[in-house]
Formats: structure tokens, sequence, C-alpha cells
């Protein structure tokens, strides 16, 4: 049911966002249909072995291989330093259902980094899209400063906060029967 699934999504995907048949070139269609289907095997795979790290990387290399499909096949020819923020964007996205898959709940060692990789893909989206003018080695010239400021002040806060609240803002340990957070020693 789980291959069923991830096929008619693929297959979705690629014939709603594709040109028609006679606009493709051939070549480059087959190479990128071969690449998504190897992925989404992989995926799939993953699931059922149970091996986060490896559902990981190639969730991302299935997304990012049906996007290049999706994209060739549009004729659209992005450069990658335009299209680098998105991929950085896909890294946070697809790090909630790791977290998912491995600890069973979403816990705040996957949310807040896919959070930060997800908002930092969105911010170089800015710089990239030319939506700030401004360069973004001067923004950081001016604008780092304040950050590591507000960065400071933010974990004075969360320190005494979590004084006050253990049981909201616990530490996390690692248990005996817990495998390490995103490698395991299979994966290694």
């Amino acid at each position: 049911m789980l291959a069923l699934g991830l096929a008619l999504f693929l297959l979705g995907v690629a014939w709603a966002f594709l040109p028609p048949v006679g606009q493709i070139a051939s070549y480059h269609f087959f190479l990128n249909c071969a690449l998504v289907l190897v992925t989404a095997a992989c995926v799939y795979f993953s699931i059922l072995l149970q091996k986060p790290f490896v559902f990981y990387v190639f969730m991302n290399l299935c997304i990012l291989s049906l996007l290049s499909l999706i994209l060739n096949g549009k004729g659209v020819m992005l450069q990658f330093k335009q299209f680098w923020p998105f991929v950085v964007i896909i890294f946070g996205v697809t790090l909630l259902p790791v977290g998912r898959f491995h600890y069973k709940e979403f816990k705040t060692v996957y949310v807040i980094p896919s959070a930060s990789l997800t908002i930092l893909g969105a911010f170089f989206f800015l710089f990239t899209f030319k939506i700030i003018k401004m360069p973004l080695r001067e923004f950081f010239f001016y604008f780092l400063p304040f950050f590591f400021i507000a960065s400071g002040a933010a974990l004075i806060i969360l320190y005494y906060v979590r004084l006050n609240a253990k049981d909201k803002f616990p530490v996390i340990t690692e248990d005996e029967d817990d495998e390490p957070l995103l490698f395991s020693e299979e994966d290694c």
C-alpha cells in the first residue's frame, strides 16, 4: 500500500506539472524519471527497514530529483546560485518527518533545527530573488551585531525561563534503549 501510494503521488505530481510530451527532451526526461524512481524506491525501503538517516537522505534526493524533472520538463534553466535557498528549505522541512519517524512523536531536537533551516532558507530567498536589494555581505556587516545582541538576550531569557519551568523545557538525555539522534551504529 505504501509503495502504491508513493508511486501514485509521484505520478500525480509529475503529470500535473510537466508540459505536453512533444515539448520534453527525451534524454533528460528518461534520465530524470529513472532518478526519481530509484530514489523513491530507496525511500520506500528505508521506511520498511526503519532507518531514519537513510530515509532523510533519500527523501531529500527524491524531492530534488522530482523538482529537477519538473524544471527540466518545463524548460526552466535555473542556476544553482538562484536555487540553493530552496534546497535549504527542503532539508529543513524533511527533517520533521525524520524526527517523527525516529521518535514516533515530534521532539524539539528535530523541530527547532527544522524550523531554523526553513527560516534560514526563506531569508536567503529574499537576497537571491533581489527582494532585499542590499548585498548579503553588506547586510551582515550592518546587522550582525544586532543579531548577536538579540541571540544573547534570547539565550539569557531562555536560561531563566528554563530554571523556573524545568518540566516545560526538559534537558534531553539519551536513554540506553534509544538510538542516537540521527545516526545509528549501523548507518556509520
